[in-house]
């Protein structure tokens, strides 16, 4: 079962596909030929991936949450590389398929991160200006930092299909999905390059992954596209934390903070202190719980049971984010200077059988590693940024812990009950 040992995969082919004459489209190669990554990486990295589809979010939670628990029990916790054992042959088929592609999603997830991209986001969430060529569009958008434009990828993966066949399905997915999207306004932005990642999970003992991406420009036109060109990915990245907001709180709250009416300044959130860092809990709020007034705006009632769900977000970077969804006027600058996490950080979550993604998004890691669980105080204020107005950072200050107790509750009764955070723990508020 695979409980902890980190895992490598290989980048086995990598394709470069010709960028076409429009100047806007300017390829990227992967920076990386080799992946290593825990068990709480790649199970963070397909939440992240499924949290944004346009299906019921519930289900999908649920889904990742089952194939998290699938899938260790088809890796071994002994080999370096990872691989799908023969006993996942046992599997149904649609279980199989179902568990490959949310596998594949995860780890294409994992090669872009390596490669430097932040934020990630669902490319049906945006709109294509003009007339689309094709039926088909790619799974994802990724946002690097200081790049106004963005990357589209698409996710591949089997478990029972031959190299050579595979490989074409991926160059197949580059051409279809991906390349007919280079160079076009969707949304607010443009998408200047894109990937096809494959995950190739047939063989028991090392999986491989193929990569087929927009092929680097020539040295001879060194001129890339206009900053006038008018592509703004704060839409992606936005919708990034709406995203995470989602795996925190479910897809009422997510859902009404991708449209900006949910009030975090009027929440009360949990925080619990890991790695010298504070964090904000994921809490999974019962969907009756969440209503709407008569502004419109999605609050919860006053009674509601939840749980901890393991999942958390950086202090400081939610407050960011808060800011920007209560701003009168949110401005994309509001998304820039995000906290970033250093290796040894993201290493030290590793130790902890966690894990920290760029974009502020964690795992958390062993409860003997959190501490200082805080249901009622109010967290450390934000330090204003230069790049983000003053009275927006004032709309975040009011984040406070969201638990309280029972007033029967005996103090031993409250301490066990916050003493696993990352585990299912049952509480109601009052």
């Amino acid at each position: 079962m695979w409980k902890a040992k980190r895992k490598l995969l290989t980048i086995e082919q990598v394709s470069a596909h010709p960028a076409g004459p429009s100047r806007l489209i300017r390829g990227r190669a992967p920076g990386s030929t080799e992946l290593s990554f825990t068990p709480a990486e790649l199970f963070g990295a397909m939440a992240q991936c499924s949290s944004r589809a346009r299906t019921d979010q519930r289900a999908a939670r649920a889904q990742v949450a089952f194939c998290k628990h699938l899938i260790a029990q088809h890796v071994d916790d002994i080999n370096d590389r990872f691989a799908l054992l023969n006993s996942a042959r046992d599997l149904k088929d649609y279980v199989r398929k179902a568990m490959t592609g949310l596998v594949g999603d995860g780890i294409a997830y994992l090669q872009m991160v390596r490669d430097g991209y932040r934020w990630v986001d669902h490319f049906e969430d945006h709109v294509v200006h003009g007339k689309r060529t094709t039926g088909r569009s790619p799974d994802f958008i990724f946002s690097r930092s200081n790049d106004l434009y963005v990357a589209l990828a698409e996710s591949k993966a089997t478990k029972g299909t031959s190299k050579g066949a595979f490989n074409e399905r991926v160059e197949d997915g580059y051409k279809g999905q991906v390349e007919p999207y280079l160079g076009r306004k969707i949304g607010s932005w443009i998408a200047s390059h894109g990937f096809a990642v494959g995950s190739w999970m047939t063989s028991v003992k090392r999986a491989e992954i193929f990569v087929h991406h927009t092929a680097l420009p020539d040295p001879a036109n060194s001129d890339g596209p206009d900053p006038k060109e008018g592509s703004d990915p704060t839409g992606v990245r936005f919708g990034s934390y709406c995203g995470v907001i989602t795996l925190l709180f479910g897809p009422e709250v997510g859902e009404a903070a991708r449209s900006r009416l949910w009030r975090p300044s009027e929440q009360r959130f949990s925080t619990v202190e890991w790695l010298g860092r504070t964090w904000i809990l994921g809490e999974e709020v019962d969907a009756a719980a969440i209503v709407t007034d008569h502004r419109g705006k999605v609050v919860f009632k006053r009674t509601w049971s939840h749980w901890f769900n393991g999942l958390a977000i950086d202090l400081e970077t939610a407050k960011r984010v808060f800011a920007y969804i209560e701003a009168e006027e949110p401005e994309a600058r509001m998304l820039e200077n995000i906290p970033e996490f250093g290796s040894e950080l993201i290493e030290a979550a590793k130790e902890s059988g966690g894990a920290i993604f760029p974009d502020g998004f964690a795992v958390l890691g062993r409860e003997e590693d959190l501490t200082e669980l805080q249901p009622n105080a109010i967290p450390p204020k934000a330090p204003a940024s230069p790049v983000v107005k003053t009275d927006d950072i004032k709309v975040a200050e009011s984040v406070v812990a969201r638990l309280t107790y029972h007033e029967t509750e005996t103090e031993a009764t409250q301490e066990e009950k916050f003493k696993l955070p990352q585990a299912l723990i049952y509480v109601t508020r009052e």
